[in-house]
């Protein structure tokens, strides 16, 4: 059963699950549907912070090998997903709550020829739709401020890897004291955001039976790629350019806006940490 948490923030990410804005931006680049890559939906797809560059990066922690089957948690439009099954060439399975992302996340892989390779399934990650010990890995990027029940959420990934079973977490976690500016990325008020400190994220994932393998803190990395795509933005006026209707594209801006706001504060950073179920 969805709770009343989850419908709000399935209701939320809705307005940007559509497909019709991408589709419409592919067509201004000059890009064909035939032969679509994961590398030039990128722009698109890909909602995390550091985009693209932090997925590929991600991948290469992750390791998967060919006859791998991961799991993408909170997978959105599925461009991680669909990165992942391409740059490793393992199998990729991603779920999400919100039934627009999957849509478009699946009609994606049809037009880049990985239907074969990636699946999507509507699923809520507090009750994973699969059976138990089926997956050798698992990731999230920038999920788990989204979730209340992060111990009902951890739990549902180690039952689902195998022993071994790896699990990659990308996630903006608690800083400092200082307060949040909103609206943000993942939330428009506090009442939809639910950040933990790395120490309270490190115990939720030990109580679950999770070992620790390493925890690297990216924020600086998060505040150079912030500058870079500031950079690239003043140079260019062209708004063709723009992955998002006109609709979408102001409250994105001033949400990423609040979320460099916050990583300069200190109120969040941004954590890579990798686990992993006892084999």
């Amino acid at each position: 059963m969805v709770t009343d948490i989850e419908t709000r923030i399935r209701d939320y990410y809705a307005d940007f699950g559509g497909r019709e804005a991408i589709l419409a931006a592919l067509a201004k680049r000059g890009i064909p549907l035939q032969g679509l890559t994961p590398d030039q939906l990128a722009p698109f797809d890909q909602f995390h912070t550091g985009g693209a560059i932090a997925t590929r990066r991600l991948a290469d922690v992750l390791a998967p090998r060919t006859t791998d089957r991961i799991l993408d948690l909170g997978c959105g439009l599925g461009g991680p997903t669909r990165m992942l099954s391409a740059l490793k060439g393992c199998r990729a399975t991603g779920v999400d709550l919100t039934s627009q992302f999957i849509e478009s996340a699946t009609h994606f892989a049809r037009l880049t020829g990985q239907s074969e390779s990636v699946d999507f399934h509507q699923a809520s990650v507090l009750a994973l739709p699969f059976t138990e010990e089926v997956f050798d890995g698992a990731w999230h990027l920038h999920l788990s401020m989204n979730v209340a029940d992060k111990s009902t959420m951890y739990r549902e990934i180690f039952r689902v890897l195998i022993p071994g079973g790896r699990l990659i977490i990308y996630d903006p976690l608690r800083g400092s004291l200082s307060n949040l500016v909103f609206p943000v990325p993942w939330a428009p008020t506090p009442e939809s955001s639910f950040l933990q400190t790395r120490e309270e994220m490190l115990a939720c994932l030990v109580a679950t039976g999770f070992e620790i393998v390493e925890v690297n803190d990216g924020t600086e990395e998060a505040l150079a790629w912030f500058a870079q795509m500031s950079a690239a933005r003043r140079k260019s006026t062209k708004t063709k350019h723009k992955s998002m209707s006109s609709r979408t594209l102001l409250p994105l801006e001033i949400m990423a806006r609040n979320h460099r706001t916050n990583l300069q504060s200190g109120a969040v950073t941004i954590a890579t940490i990798f686990a992993r179920k006892p084999s």
